[in-house]
C-alpha cells in the first residue's frame, strides 16, 4: 500500500508542501480506469494522465489502532460525466484508489502515499455524486499495512518499548500526540503529524 522514499519523508515533514489527490476509479465499465486529480490543472504521475475535475474526498476518519472507517467521496455531477456512468454501468464493488501525492515531486513515483477502498453505494442529484467507500480489509478483518501512517496516533505497539523508548513511571499510554506530549516523550513519537489533513479547495 505505502512505498515511500527518504526524500519523501523529508516532503512529507516540511511545513509548506504542496499535496494534490489523484483519485482512480478501476475498471468502471469492466475494461477502462477513470483517472481524475483534484486540482485545477491536469496531473501526470507515474505515466497516467489525471484530468482536472472537481472532486473531493472527506477527512479519513481512523482509531487508536490505525483502523480506516468510511469515506464519502463527492464527485461534481454538473457535466453529467458520472451520471452516464451511473446509469450505464453497476459501480458498486468498484475498487477506488485515492493516492496523495506533492506538486514538486511529480517525477519520482516512488513518492505517495496510497489509500484503496471499495464502492459502497452512491447517490446523486443534479450537483453532485456522492460514493460511500469501504476499505475491503474492514470487511476481511485483517489488520494492513504494518505500518500505518497517521497523523495522531503513535504506530509503535508497545509502550515502553525499544521504539516507544519512554523510561518513567507512567504505565498507560493511550498512542495519542497529547499524550506523548504529556509524557515529555514527544521526540519519540511513533506517528507523522506533519500529513496534511483534507483541506484542500478543490470543490
Amino acid at each position: 500500500m505505502l512505498n515511500t522514499t527518504p526524500t519523501f519523508a523529508q516532503e512529507l515533514n516540511k511545513p509548506t508542501n504542496q499535496p494534490i489527490f489523484l483519485y482512480t476509479l478501476f475498471s468502471y465499465d469492466g475494461a477502462s480506469d477513470l483517472n481524475l486529480a483534484g486540482d485545477k490543472t491536469n496531473v501526470t504521475f507515474d505515466g497516467v494522465e489525471y484530468t482536472a475535475f472537481p472532486i473531493s474526498h472527506d477527512l479519513t476518519a481512523e482509531n487508536s489502532q490505525g483502523e480506516i472507517n468510511s469515506v464519502n467521496l463527492t464527485v461534481s455531477n454538473i457535466s453529467r460525466l458520472l451520471q452516464g456512468y451511473l446509469e450505464t454501468y453497476d459501480l458498486r464493488d468498484k475498487k477506488v484508489r485515492i493516492r496523495m501525492v506533492w506538486r514538486n515531486r511529480l517525477a519520482y513515483p516512488a513518492d505517495k502515499i496510497d489509500f484503496e477502498y471499495y464502492i459502497d453505494s452512491y447517490t446523486a442529484d443534479q450537483d453532485n455524486v456522492v460514493f460511500l467507500l469501504l476499505p475491503r480489509i474492514s470487511a476481511l478483518g485483517l489488520k494492513v499495512p504494518a505500518r500505518i501512517y497517521s497523523r495522531n496516533y503513535c504506530q509503535w505497539k508497545n509502550f515502553k518499548g525499544t521504539e516507544c523508548g519512554y523510561a518513567g513511571a507512567e504505565t498507560e499510554c493511550n498512542r495519542t500526540k497529547q499524550r506523548c506530549k504529556e509524557l515529555g516523550n514527544y521526540k519519540r513519537f511513533g506517528g507523522f503529524p506533519s500529513i496534511p489533513t483534507k483541506q484542500l479547495q478543490v470543490v
